[in-house]
């Protein structure tokens, strides 16, 4: 549940009516439980919603049993009476609540440490066989999951391509070769590149499986901050 918590914690604030229009083009078959400002609750399914003239929204939400079966009940209901918006069992609550801004992301296999630790080898000397550069073998505290462990993997290799897309130009490799020769992934929340010493400290959420995968336009620009 972590995971989940910590994806939603980078999830922009939405008004109601966001998230009502977002469902019910997305996920129209979405169960929902609307509270009103006069107390009463309905569970159903969104079936309409809309603006009339005088530019109010306006929803019609059919209504499910306990046994979340469709019942010949319907509810119609201004957006304004809304006082809270329950989703129940969400297919993808990420997806929703960020209105597609962030999605389940990639799919990862399974892979070991062995296979990550190959792949930061490979990563030191493919930077160093381009640009006769030691940036060095990345180090890290290595999760156990196999998912998590394909992730790291995978955004080695982004960070990897990121690091040769820069060093094409010429200052960037002189102050780079001048400054830094370790490099340090570091799980964490929140993205951020730092030079400290002789090393570069990369921090993501590199064993978040739910969290959108490292911008390429951003770690290039974080690099070049501290070169």
């Amino acid at each position: 549940m972590s995971k989940l918590n910590n994806a939603l914690k980078s999830v922009s604030a939405i008004d109601k009516q966001e998230l009502l229009f977002y469902v019910a083009e997305h996920f129209p078959d979405s169960k929902l439980r609307v509270a009103t400002d006069s107390g009463h609750s309905h569970e159903g399914i969104l079936l309409t919603i809309g603006k009339v003239k005088n530019d109010d929204v306006f929803l019609v939400i059919q209504i499910i049993d306990e046994r979340y079966q469709s019942t010949n009940r319907f509810v119609h209901l201004s957006l304004h009476k809304i006082a809270s918006i329950e989703l129940i069992d969400p297919a993808d609550v990420v997806n929703i609540l960020s209105l597609g801004k962030m999605t389940k992301g990639e799919q990862y296999k399974i892979s070991g440490k062995l296979e990550v630790r190959r792949g930061f080898q490979s990563f030191s000397e493919t930077i160093f066989n381009t640009y006769a550069i030691p940036v060095g073998v990345p180090t890290m505290e290595l999760p156990e999951d196999g998912l998590q462990l394909n992730r790291v993997l995978k955004l080695t290799q982004k960070i990897q391509d990121a690091i040769i897309n820069l060093l094409k130009e010429e200052d960037a490799r002189a102050s780079w070769k001048a400054r830094y020769n370790k490099i340090t992934f570091i799980n964490n929340d929140t993205f951020d590149v730092k030079g400290v010493n002789d090393a570069i400290e990369i921090h993501f959420a590199f064993d978040n499986i739910t969290a959108p995968e490292i911008s390429t336009e951003a770690l290039t620009g974080r690099l070049m901050d501290i070169l």
